[in-house]
């Protein structure tokens, strides 16, 4: 049996009509509140710190009353490229008990904190892609989702060491007994401590090449070293000087002949962040007469 629309409402409550009506009339509010995260940039040297930006703004009319179970109000979290979370900035800290905050309308609160990249652990993330997210923890009437925002930020190590090398003089008499005096000059410009790995004792090289680029002579040879790894940290602004000499001797010990030589310095340290090689090179004259 068919029953009209008119017999339906007629059959329905005052109440529930009303309330039908209403639901038509009267949509849900929209979320009164937006969440917004932002970096001051978006790519980083080692030794730099990102500073993250939170802004919770509310866009209705009327003011909105938010509460929070603790006196925290936000968190930050930065994940890597494989999404494993490394930084939250609320690890370790405690909060007190529940508060609340009331955003007038049309009000911004604006949030700001930094992060150095490192981890939880207190040490240093590898360079990469990592994206940082903001999170608003307060509750309120409206409320739809999670009130999240993000920002992907790179990180990236410039190599923090500058390596030298130079030569006392251009040109050099085999009739004197004067040796060439060669200096490989290592300094920290990072504003961060380097801490660099070497394999054993041997910390540095240097070698002279004639004209065919053949290596004559090394100032290692014949040298012995410690097997043991060594390691040591350069503060910055700090430098390393290492000074060798070269008889214009090969190294079979013979005085080699006149002509121009490539010599050079190694720096054979390893780090964080490091282009290799290290080191330098000079061209200087040997001869008998002029």
């Amino acid at each position: 049996m068919r029953i009209g629309t008119t017999r339906i409402a007629s059959l329905l409550p005052v109440w529930t009509l009303a309330l039908l009506v209403s639901l038509v009339a009267f949509p849900a509010a929209a979320d009164p509140l937006t969440v917004r995260v932002f970096t001051d940039k978006a790519t980083y040297e080692r030794g730099e710190q990102a500073l993250i930006t939170m802004e919770v703004k509310n866009t209705s009319a009327l003011p909105v009353t938010t509460s929070y179970s603790t006196s925290q109000k936000y968190d930050f979290t930065a994940r890597d490229a494989n999404g494993t979370t490394v930084w939250t900035w609320s690890y370790g800290k405690t909060f007190g008990s529940g508060t609340s905050k009331t955003f007038a309308a049309g009000e911004t609160l604006v949030i700001q904190e930094t992060w150095a990249f490192v981890n939880d652990a207190g040490s240093g993330v590898f360079d990469g892609t990592f994206s940082i997210t903001g999170t608003f923890l307060g509750n309120y009437l409206g409320r739809s989702g999670a009130k999240t925002g993000s920002q992907d930020v790179s990180l990236f190590t410039p190599d923090p060491l500058q390596v030298t090398f130079a030569a006392d003089k251009s040109s050099y008499s085999k009739l004197s007994s004067s040796p060439a005096v060669l200096t490989l000059t290592v300094t920290n410009i990072a504003p961060y401590a380097v801490t660099i790995d070497f394999a054993n004792g041997q910390s540095f090289d240097f070698s002279a090449k004639n004209a065919s680029g053949t290596t004559v002579w090394t100032w290692s040879n014949g040298k012995t070293f410690d097997p043991a790894p060594v390691q040591a940290v350069l503060a910055p602004g700090e430098s390393l000087q290492y000074t060798g000499s070269w008889t214009l001797r090969n190294n079979s010990g013979s005085a080699v002949a006149d002509g121009y030589y490539t010599v050079g310095g190694t720096f054979l340290g390893q780090y964080y962040g490091a282009v290799q090689p290290k080191g330098g090179e000079s061209t200087v004259r040997v001869y008998t007469l002029f």
